[in-house]
């Protein structure tokens, strides 16, 4: 087995969690400025061992930071959370740097992105790496390459190689001694605040922005608006994977458009596009016995994907719909770099409109 998959798997069998984590590196050494750049009160941090860190997990759950120093960088850990994820939080860590961060919730809810001096440069799922946003998408090109991460591996071997990457980039290798470590722990308590488009998409200017709906959604990202995100969400997807002319597609938008013929057809209407997403992920898998057709699958994987996103403009609350159709919407894969702009901008116009509709409750 490849040494790092030995020593990942090392470091679960120490208690580091499988299932999810963030892990971020940047290049500064001054744990008390990475843990402010993150949004924590560097005073209020304490240096905890491993019985000392459950208990801040259980206190603290996602806003909880642990840092550990790296020689010249500063290795953030976050358990439970995913600050490191966004690209706000990139883009502050790596201001006269470097920052690289590894999110994973799974094979469908996982990202890297790169960032050098405030420049977000690379982002990718490792579901497709062959889609790819930032200033330079093919930036890492060599060094992915170098460690062998390429579409076509499993989910396991791609987790194993990205920490490879880190590893190249940041010269920290990952332990189970680390997992057993003492770390700085301490609470983000006041977030780097959320922008609902990234400055990529501003130089130059990305021309979809100044498009009539989007200008009006953007100058007003309250919940009245939720459902025109809903509905934006709709058609950018049904655009990008060509599912205009798909009948419960149709149905889709026409009770988005005109609200419900009779009495839970809503409901009814969001039970058949998941069942339709279950039965074309079985077609998918069948593709691959016994003559794999990488192409048909792939095709299928975004169509499925996209059924399972559009049942979610179904909810009956219309800020919940905008948040989880936009949400399940930018993790459908193989989306061309417009689209995935699209939806980017559109589930971080969701997620204020969900935060201000939490905050007037």
């Amino acid at each position: 087995m490849d040494p790092i998959g030995v020593r990942l798997i090392e470091a679960i069998q120490a208690g580091l969690r499988e299932e999810g984590f963030c892990f971020t590196w940047c290049r500064n050494d001054d744990l008390r400025e990475v843990a402010h750049r993150f949004g924590a009160d560097p005073g209020t941090g304490v240096w905890a061992g491993p019985e000392e860190l459950e208990d801040l997990e259980e206190e603290h759950q996602e806003d909880l930071l642990q840092l550990t120093p790296a020689g010249e960088w500063t290795l953030a850990f976050e358990p439970h959370g995913f600050q490191g994820e966004r690209e706000e939080v990139m883009e502050t860590l790596s201001v006269g740097g470097l920052a690289l961060s590894v999110f994973w919730r799974g094979a469908r809810d996982n990202r890297v992105t790169y960032a050098v001096d405030g420049d977000i440069v690379t982002s990718f799922r490792l579901a497709d790496l062959s889609e790819r946003s930032g200033s330079d998408p093919a930036a890492l090109d060599e060094l992915l390459g170098q460690v062998g991460l390429h579409d076509g591996l499993s989910m396991w071997e791609r987790k194993v190689r990205i920490l490879a990457l880190a590893e190249t980039i940041s010269g920290w290798t990952l332990t189970s001694e680390w997992v057993r470590s003492p770390q700085f722990a301490v609470a983000i308590t006041t977030p780097v605040p959320r922008v609902l488009v990234p400055r990529a998409y501003l130089h130059p200017r990305e021309p979809f922005l100044d498009e009539p709906e989007f200008t009006r959604i953007l100058a007003d990202p309250s919940p009245p608006m939720a459902p025109a995100v809903t509905r934006l969400v709709v058609s950018t997807v049904a655009t990008a994977v060509g599912l205009q002319d798909h009948p419960l597609v149709q149905e889709a938008i026409r009770v988005l458009d005109h609200g419900e013929s009779f009495p839970s057809e809503r409901e009814t209407l969001r039970a058949r596009l998941y069942q339709a997403a279950e039965e074309t992920r079985q077609a998918m898998l069948r593709q691959h016995e016994p003559t794999p057709d990488t192409a048909e699958a792939e095709r299928l994987d975004q169509v499925g994907h996209s059924l399972y996103a559009l049942s979610n403009a179904l909810s009956p609350s219309p800020v919940n719909a905008a948040y989880t159709v936009a949400d399940e919407a930018f993790r459908v894969p193989r989306l061309s770099r417009t689209d995935v702009m699209r939806l980017h901008v559109l589930n971080n116009v969701a997620r204020r409109i969900l935060l201000d509709g939490l905050h007037r409750s």
